[in-house]
């Protein structure tokens, strides 16, 4: 005989959160896809060149330029991305050379150490970024207009505090 599985399966917050955070993840994929398409790149393309030029909405970056010592597209090697996004190296290296091959980056050598590669954009990559811009803004108003600022500050606010303990235990 088979568990009823409404008993296997109890409601659960905490479950609740993980997956609902799932499926906005989606949606937000997505969205980010429509956007993108529009200008011949994918929303994983789009985010590395956001990190490349240094977005500092990116939680990666914003603890960088707190840190200080930190400019705009001034070089990050694909590791640093392939860390701050749990991804693997290999998976930025093809991202990044379809990006190349699109003339929206440059790979050139780390004077300060010669076995790693800096990224950076061209100027085509931050019109592109550019571009892009006003869409993305739009698009996330929208989104979140349903909710006050109060609470979009505190959902800020919980979400840092979530990604921070991931990455500790990580």
């Amino acid at each position: 005989m088979n568990p009823d599985p409404s008993q296997l399966l109890g409601v659960s917050p905490e479950e609740q959160l993980v997956l609902t955070i799932l499926e906005l993840a989606a949606a937000l994929s997505k969205r980010g896809d429509f956007i993108s398409e529009q200008v011949g790149i994918t929303t994983q393309q789009w985010i590395v060149l956001l990190y490349i030029y240094g977005d500092p909405n990116i939680p990666f970056i914003g603890k960088k330029q707190r840190e200080g010592g930190f400019a705009h597209n001034s070089g990050l090697p694909p590791s640093a991305i392939a860390d701050a996004l749990n991804v693997s190296r290999a998976n930025v290296s093809n991202m990044v050379n379809g990006l190349v091959d699109k003339q929206l980056v440059i790979q050139s050598q780390d004077e300060a150490d010669h076995r790693r590669k800096l990224l950076t954009l061209t100027p085509k990559g931050i019109e592109l970024i550019q571009t892009i811009e006003p869409h993305r803004r739009k698009a996330n108003l929208a989104l979140f207009s349903i909710l006050k600022e109060k609470a979009r500050h505190d959902l800020l606010f919980h979400l840092q505090q979530l990604l921070q303990r991931l990455h500790r235990e990580g």
